[in-house]
């Protein structure tokens, strides 16, 4: 289990959270985050009318999120981004961390996508890392926004280790997708799996990877679930974030009396 992550799912402040990242977050993380500022502007032009109740950001989020997935020669903001989701926690509540709104329109598209989708689904995940052999039986999640494909063809992700998911919090992007061959769903980090089987390469199984893993979805797990909106974190980064609207109001009112 990654219990390091940004696992905000937001359920029971969605409504003051969205007012929050379309009032002040993506206004401060856009100006202070220029991979992020780029990165939005490119996707900009891509986002799709409204649909299934997502708005403009949403669209936009989405198509930033899947255009800039490692490929081979890119250079994107996905690394860091899925770094700072799964290693965050601590700095969750703090300006150091720079992904709030990128991160909660992600989540809500989710959300908002699963509500009018089937609600689970076989997915596939590829990837050319290792990882351990001895979590059958075991609990896990990603902690961290995992792709995945109702495709199991696309091999130019990897083919070291295979994810047969069995998603039940995941949503399908492939209307708002930058790639929508790919039908791309889009784990959240707090969806939590159990590891029902594992299997490993042979010369008679003719498997999609050397080692595949099946995960069924039993749960979720937020430990941060609306945290930063209802302790004082939020109005720390609310004062962070001022500190320029202070110092002119203080010029303004030095201007009328002196």
């Amino acid at each position: 289990m990654v219990r390091s992550s940004v696992d905000d799912k937001y359920d029971g402040c969605r409504d003051l959270m969205l007012w929050k990242v379309e009032n002040r977050y993506l206004y401060n993380e856009l100006n202070t985050n220029p991979q992020f500022n780029t990165s939005w502007n490119i996707a900009k032009p891509h986002a799709k009318p409204h649909g299934d109740s997502l708005n403009t950001e949403h669209s936009i989020a989405i198509y930033l999120y899947t255009k800039n997935k490692p490929r081979p020669n890119s250079k994107s903001m996905y690394l860091d981004f899925n770094k700072a989701i799964q290693e965050g926690k601590s700095a969750y509540m703090t300006t150091s961390f720079k992904y709030h709104a990128l991160h909660f329109y992600l989540t809500d598209a989710i959300q908002i996508l699963r509500e009018r989708q089937e609600t689970c689904k076989e997915t596939f995940h590829r990837t050319n890392k290792k990882f351990d052999l001895s979590v059958l039986n075991h609990k896990i999640r990603f902690g961290t926004f995992a792709t995945s494909s109702l495709r199991s063809d696309l091999t130019n992700f990897g083919n070291v280790s295979c994810f047969e998911i069995h998603t039940c919090f995941g949503a399908e992007l492939t209307s708002y997708s930058a790639f929508p061959e790919e039908r791309e769903v889009l784990i959240p980090p707090y969806e939590i799996f159990e590891v029902t089987k594992i299997q490993t390469k042979s010369p008679v199984n003719n498997l999609l990877c050397e080692v595949v893993y099946t995960l069924k979805s039993k749960t979720v797990d937020s430990d941060l679930n609306c945290k930063l909106i209802l302790s004082g974190g939020e109005s720390n980064i609310i004062r962070a974030s001022d500190t320029r609207y202070i110092i002119l109001y203080i010029m303004l009112i030095t201007t009328v009396y002196y």
